[in-house]
């Protein structure tokens, strides 16, 4: 069926032609290479189907010489049920999910990026070359030897005491509006952001978001049943003309936005406009969601206060996080709210997953209060940059003329607009096969469609990989381009 996963649909095919007598007992099978490059998926969802087929006693990896039809002692099963599309009787009341076309690419993009030796600029973090391990294992080391089993027994819903301390200690230099008992924290910016939704927004809300933004929050939206209002964004951000038309006609619930390092555009609204933000979104008594996740990573520019800053009154709730600027694996983020709505995301994290871990939780606040973070993101920005720059002269060299991209003054990705006519779509298959993915820019916008972007990640690879892949991307492109200017 279309919406199986795309190992599912191989393993199918592999079966029908086993039963068939097409790959009759004892045949050698493709290498996973050649059959996904004849199938035009991924190696990774070859070798997945591959796997299941072996646990059915199918096949045989056999080693130095390739896979083969095993010799069955009667008939070869047919695929379960499942795998045909028959839906069992309670599916029919799962709860609503986000949008399917968005999961479908994302799953793809996931798959492909995991695949081999593929050069991977589809995520949206950092390099785990430099990650600050052995900082980390030294803080780790030294809590388990002085706080023993402490350290990894139960912890507290709204966070450990004292990284809470840390956290608002930190946001106070930002001129976030932080104190210990205003701060909750998360698994990651994307349970906040996920915490919010689930407090403010009913089934038919209109929620207004920029367009594009974060699959993450679009998806936590979608799951909560909202109507919602893509505002487009010019050079500053979000356009507030269109926000207010949409203010206007009335239902906005929420305002989510992303003013710093804007994902996936790298955009930073100037200071002006978030005044004016501020101002609209008090006028119509509508909360703002002000998402920032990936401030820590700059190149040399001061940045505008955060929205919080600029609103005394609590209407601006601030989510934040360090997966993407110190360390993924930890999922540590943090909610900035008022005390009502912070009472009411403690109630509802200690129904889903308690607490986060206290040794970590302990990790992290050591390694903030030692000034090891700070040194540690002054450092990564550096080494950033200049891979930004060296993504920016491959793009430059190897994209057709009529690419369009701005170099953003800080964040670990590149948004690319592609010529006029070119598939980011039949561009994201044809990378894949050449060992090439990148984040197609459907998957940002509110309305999934055959969007003419690209999301590239600078940030996790060195400059050498960045001029090979862009390099291949590049040839990829301009053989469309050639063929679209045919047409």
């Amino acid at each position: 069926m279309p919406d199986q996963p795309l190992y599912r649909q191989v393993q199918d095919q592999l079966i029908g032609d086993i039963l068939r007598g097409r790959t009759p007992v004892g045949s050698r099978l493709p290498s996973l290479r050649r059959l996904a490059e004849d199938l035009g998926v991924s190696r990774i969802t070859v070798e997945a189907a591959y796997e299941a087929l072996e646990a059915q006693g199918l096949i045989e990896a056999r080693a130095r010489s390739g896979t083969f039809v095993t010799r069955h002692g009667g008939h070869v099963p047919e695929p379960p049920e499942s795998s045909q599309g028959r839906a069992l009787p309670w599916e029919a009341r799962l709860a609503r999910s986000a949008n399917p076309a968005r999961e479908g690419m994302l799953d793809q993009v996931f798959r492909a990026s995991g695949a081999g030796e593929a050069i991977s600029f589809a995520w949206g973090a950092g390099d785990p070359r430099l990650f600050p391990v052995d900082a980390f294992r030294r803080i780790i080391g030294r809590i388990l030897r002085h706080a023993g089993g402490d350290a990894l027994g139960p912890g507290y819903t709204q966070g450990d005491p004292s990284l809470r301390a840390s956290f608002a200690s930190y946001l106070r230099k930002l001129d976030f509006p932080a104190s210990q008992d205003s701060i909750m924290v998360t698994s990651g910016s994307q349970q906040a952001i996920d915490l919010v939704v689930g407090a403010l927004v009913r089934p038919g809300d209109r929620v207004a978001v920029e367009d594009p933004t974060w699959p993450g929050a679009l998806g936590a939206l979608e799951a909560a049943g909202a109507d919602i209002v893509g505002v487009p964004l010019d050079e500053h951000g979000m356009r507030l003309d269109v926000l207010q038309e949409a203010l206007e006609r009335g239902g906005v619930r929420l305002i989510y936005t992303v003013p710093t390092f804007h994902n996936p555009t790298g955009t930073v609204m100037p200071a002006s406009r978030r005044r004016e933000l501020v101002a609209l979104a008090q006028r119509h008594g509508v909360p703002i969601l002000e998402d920032d996740a990936l401030r820590e990573v700059r190149f040399g520019s001061p940045l505008p206060p955060p929205l919080a800053a600029l609103d005394p009154s609590g209407n601006v709730l601030a989510v934040g996080g360090f997966s993407k600027s110190v360390l993924p694996a930890a999922r540590l983020g943090y909610l900035l709210a008022p005390p009502k709505l912070l009472q009411w995301a403690v109630a509802r994290k200690r129904s889903m997953d308690l607490f986060c871990s206290p040794l970590i939780q302990r990790a992290m606040s050591v390694y903030m209060d030692s000034g090891e973070a700070v040194r540690y993101w002054k450092r990564i920005s550096r080494i950033y940059a200049q891979r930004q720059r060296a993504m920016d002269e491959a793009l430059a060299h190897h994209f057709p003329r009529t690419a369009r991209w701005r170099r953003a003054p800080g964040g670990p990705v590149m948004w690319v607009r592609l010529p006029e006519g070119v598939s980011a779509r039949v561009l994201f298959a044809e990378a894949a096969r050449a060992g090439v993915t990148f984040a197609p820019g459907e998957a940002f916008f509110v309305q999934p469609a055959d969007q003419p972007y690209l999301r590239l990640n600078f940030a996790a690879l060195g400059e050498q990989q960045i001029a090979r892949g862009i390099a291949k991307l590049g040839a990829l492109a301009r053989a469309a381009t050639k063929k679209e200017t045919v047409k």
